[in-house]
């Protein structure tokens, strides 16, 4: 019995540490990164699309790393981190564009909510500017902070588990921005 245990736990690390490096619509996705001097592998990434007047528009990579595999959606939210999210987007974005797209996202999915809510969804996306064809944004969660840096460049911090919480409902929540990220994300 403990041999299985064992060789299961030792095939599930080998599956995890021997993450690849992916490229999606041209996109390099590396296998891992550092947060806070720690490595994370890949856990998962994918493409979000969004349809517009019946034509699916592809709008950004998405890449998600954990420091352990989390392929559930419950065990996104308890995860003691640090997490990073990066966005790559595939077209320019003006900062109308931007602001309108994150508070789309929010207003449809966010399902984890908190009295503050509200205040802390305006200052981070207020954090995230016009983007470039190839600009990423990125989101690191680490303890109960949440990190947000526009194009490599760090633009402000938010203190608290809730916004996490939140954040990251818009993801693996029960109405996520698309199943099929929430799916690519968590790797499956």
């Amino acid at each position: 019995m403990k041999r299985r245990l064992l060789s299961a736990a030792l095939l599930l690390v080998a599956q995890f540490t021997s993450a690849k490096a992916l490229q999606i619509e041209g996109v390099n996705v590396p296998a891992q990164t550092k947060v806070a001097g720690q490595t994370l592998p890949l856990n998962g990434a994918g493409l979000r699309t969004v349809t517009i007047a019946f034509v699916p528009i592809k709008a950004y990579v998405a890449s998600f790393f954990a420091p352990t595999p989390l392929r559930t959606a419950a065990a996104v939210t308890p995860a003691a981190g640090p997490l990073q999210f990066n966005f790559t987007f595939l077209h320019s974005m003006g900062q109308g564009q931007v602001t309108n797209a994150w508070n789309a996202q929010f207003k449809s999915s966010v399902t984890s909510t908190y009295p503050g809510l509200a205040a802390d969804q305006a200052k981070f996306v207020a954090m995230f500017g016009p983007l470039k064809n190839g600009g990423v944004e990125t989101v690191e969660i680490e303890g109960n902070d949440t990190r947000v840096y526009d194009n490599g460049s760090l633009k402000g911090t938010l203190p608290g588990r809730d916004f996490q919480k939140a954040f990251l409902s818009l993801w693996f929540g029960s109405n996520p921005v698309q199943t099929s990220l929430k799916s690519a994300l968590l790797g499956n």
